[in-house]
């Protein structure tokens, strides 16, 4: 009797250990990492958090300045001329007129390291000296800084910092040659220059063989100008009349156009910086170019002299030959 008791404890006990074992929780191990802070439902904290500027794929800062790097590699190599059809017309006058200033060119934009701050209004007087470079067939057709699609035979020109559009009186200062301009786009950029001429500004300012000049860049007011204050290139002898070389003289060749107003504007140049050669100047068409000729001359050494002044005053290429 008291063995089958004692076997019941047992078994008793063993039931009651079984089952307070299993209501106890498990056990807590430490965590192998700390717990994330629950994200907060209710307002967020007066305090502002402040915030980074992340850097835009193009090199500037969002809600900062434009960026851009150029390259000090030249732009260009060989003849930048070769391929433009020089018989096609170039505008030869602008009007300055008062336009709106087109939104977004205002703003402060960052080239090579240099902050640009541009002019937001007409603000003269303003003038400027230093070089003036030109581009032409490499950009021809692509959208400027106004929003306008380049044409290198439009008067135009790039700045750095005047408003777009405004316009310029550009005025070259080793021919006096001047011109007005419209500004329409940003630059030149990575070079030492003040100011980008179109291919037809350039050409009339005569500085597309050199590739720049130093020139004077004065900004205008449209409301100043008067209806008879139009600034164009010097005036240009319209009565220039074709000759027919004489056969047996020595001449000497100075240029040579597609178009008859530059064999013109050549031919009054020549005569207002030396007009001793009045007599000599012919414009002579050979049925595809006019050309600027001296002579004739009665022997080569006197033909020689003609050249070299053509040289050295007026940097013109001269070629001598016989008729």
């Amino acid at each position: 009797m008291f063995f089958y008791l004692q076997r019941l404890c047992i078994v008793t006990l063993a039931i009651w250990l079984a089952a307070c074992s299993s209501s106890m929780p498990p056990r807590q191990t430490a965590p192998a990492a700390p717990p994330t802070r629950p994200a907060t439902s209710g307002p967020a904290s007066s305090t502002p958090t402040p915030t980074t500027n992340n850097p835009a794929t193009n090199g500037s800062v969002i809600g900062g300045p434009k960026v851009i790097n150029i390259d000090p590699k030249p732009e260009t190599s060989g003849n930048p001329t070769d391929g433009i059809d020089p018989n096609i017309p170039l505008e030869t006058t602008v009007t300055p007129k008062l336009e709106p200033i087109v939104k977004g060119t205002t703003k402060p934009y960052i080239v090579n390291g240099e902050t640009m701050t541009p002019m937001s209004e007409i603000n003269t007087p303003f003038t400027q000296t230093g070089h003036a470079s030109w581009y032409g067939k490499k950009f021809h057709g692509r959208r400027t800084a106004s929003g306008e699609l380049y044409d290198m035979f439009k008067l135009t020109a790039a700045h750095r910092t005047l408003p777009i559009p405004s316009y310029v009186r550009i005025t070259n200062l080793s021919n006096g040659k001047t011109i007005m301009a419209r500004v329409n786009d940003r630059g030149p950029f990575g070079r030492d220059r003040i100011i980008d001429l179109s291919y037809a500004a350039a050409k009339q300012l005569d500085i597309i063989r050199h590739g720049s000049a130093q020139v004077e860049v004065s900004l205008i007011d449209p409301t100043q100008q008067t209806p008879t204050q139009t600034i164009t290139t010097p005036a240009v002898v319209s009565a220039n009349p074709l000759t027919t070389l004489e056969a047996g003289g020595i001449y000497v060749q100075v240029g040579a156009f597609g178009q008859e107003e530059n064999a013109d504007r050549l031919h009054q140049r020549i005569f207002t910086t030396l007009p001793e050669t009045q007599s000599l100047l012919n414009k002579v068409y050979n049925g595809k170019t006019f050309q600027i000729v001296l002579g004739p001359y009665p022997d080569h050494a006197l033909a020689a002299q003609a050249a070299s002044q053509m040289r050295d005053k007026l940097q013109l290429p001269a070629l001598i030959f016989s008729r």
